[in-house]
């Protein structure tokens, strides 16, 4: 192999390392954006800047504090990125390669049921968390198993008010209502202030570590939100909800949205 052959192959081989340097950095970048964990590594590169700095201009306590510090970073960033890497993991075992090829149909008959039953439930203001289970299995969230064929009817009869099933969440896979009063994981960041209850912070927390597409219908307003990748949007009208869920349900990730 010539030196001109080698020399070829070693700035080849530069460049597709720095490719998939950028690309890992795009995404984990990605992922933390609009985040409290996008902060803390704000925070982080402070400190490593103050540590140059500190270097730099022979300020000995500080940058021997910082160096002690910046020793422990590694594990600094597990103990406080813990659910994120796992989430990124998890999403890495799901599509190594990071894009699809594939989209998935939304399913209409699941969409016109959910539809049908939160026009019925929003004016009425009666509340109702409601979980359409995509690629991830959501039966490891405990509930009463129903196993019923999909119906508006049988959405609003399990969050009657008087039903002992209308507090907790409702599991829908295909055209199947799964179990009803699921428990959720709950959100508990502060800073989303004390407008959202606690059934859009449950559909926050669980669309946030599931791929599920979770629809709420605020008890104390009646205003219907949906929430898709752990971010929550309302929705205006009854009539905005179907072209809604068809657009989450149509893609194969959901798509990260902001509340209006």
């Amino acid at each position: 192999m010539t030196d001109f052959t080698i020399q070829n192959f070693r700035v080849f081989s530069d460049s597709l390392d720095i490719l998939i340097v950028a690309i890992i950095f795009f995404y984990i970048l990605k992922a933390l954006q609009g985040t409290r964990s996008s902060q803390v590594l704000i925070g982080l590169g402070a400190m490593l800047i103050l540590y140059l700095t500190s270097k730099q201009w022979g300020f000995f306590t500080l940058n021997w504090v910082l160096t002690h510090f910046l020793s422990f970073v590694i594990l600094i960033v597990i103990i406080l990125f813990q659910d994120d890497i796992r989430r990124g993991l998890a999403n890495i075992g799901k599509n190594p390669l990071f894009f699809s090829f594939n989209k998935h149909k939304a399913n209409e008959v699941v969409i016109e049921e959910i539809v049908n039953a939160c026009s019925f439930l929003s004016p009425r203001k009666i509340g109702a968390l409601i979980a359409i289970e995509r690629q991830e299995s959501l039966r490891t969230f405990p509930g009463r198993p129903i196993n019923a064929s999909l119906s508006s009817e049988m959405i609003i009869s399990i969050f009657n008010p008087a039903s002992p099933l209308h507090d907790g969440g409702l599991i829908i896979k295909d055209e199947t209502i799964v179990s009803a009063g699921s428990f959720f994981p709950i959100l508990t960041n502060l800073e989303l202030g004390t407008e959202l209850g606690t059934r859009h912070r449950a559909a926050i927390a669980l669309s946030n570590e599931t791929d599920a597409v979770v629809v709420v219908v605020s008890e104390e307003t009646g205003k219907i939100s949906v929430a898709a990748g752990g971010k929550l949007r309302r929705i205006a009208n009854e009539k905005l909800l179907k072209p809604s869920l068809v657009s989450e349900l149509s893609v194969e990730k959901p798509k990260a949205v902001k509340i209006n």
